[in-house]
C-alpha cells in the first residue's frame, strides 16, 4: 500500500520508499530515505518530493550523515521520487540538526 497522505510528511522524516530496480550508482529498491523537502513546500502537496537514501553500510564518506536505526543518509544521492513510490512511514524525525547536516552536504556537493 502506497502513502497517500502528504500531509503527514515533514522535512527530516524517514519514510521507506520505493526506488525500484537500480541503475548504477542509483539508489534501488525498498529502503528508508529521508525527506529533505522543506514543509513549506510539502504544506502544497507535491506528487513530487526530495529525499536522501539511507544504507546501512557506512563507507566513511565524508557525504554521509548518521541515522540512528537506519544506518547512514547518503547526502551524496539527493533523489526526486513520485509520492507514489513512498510506501510507508517510519514515525522517525531525525530533527534539525541531521537535517540540517544533509542539506548543507547536499548544497556543497551541487556548488551552492
Amino acid at each position: 500500500m502506497r502513502l497517500r497522505a502528504m500531509s503527514l510528511m515533514r522535512a527530516g522524516d524517514v519514510v521507506r520508499c520505493d526506488f525500484g530496480t537500480p541503475s548504477r550508482g542509483e539508489p534501488g529498491f525498498v529502503r528508508p530515505a529521508v525527506v529533505v523537502t522543506s514543509d513549506d513546500v510539502l504544506e502544497f502537496r507535491q506528487h513530487a518530493i526530495v529525499v536522501v537514501p539511507c544504507m546501512t553500510t557506512r563507507r566513511g564518506w565524508l557525504s554521509e550523515v548518521d541515522i540512528a536505526g537506519f544506518g547512514v543518509a547518503q547526502a551524496h544521492l539527493p533523489t526526486t521520487i513520485g509520492v507514489d513510490r513512498v510506501v510507508d512511514t517510519t514515525g522517525t524525525n531525525i530533527g534539525p540538526v541531521a537535517l540540517q547536516q544533509i542539506r548543507e552536504l547536499v548544497a556543497d556537493l551541487i556548488g551552492l
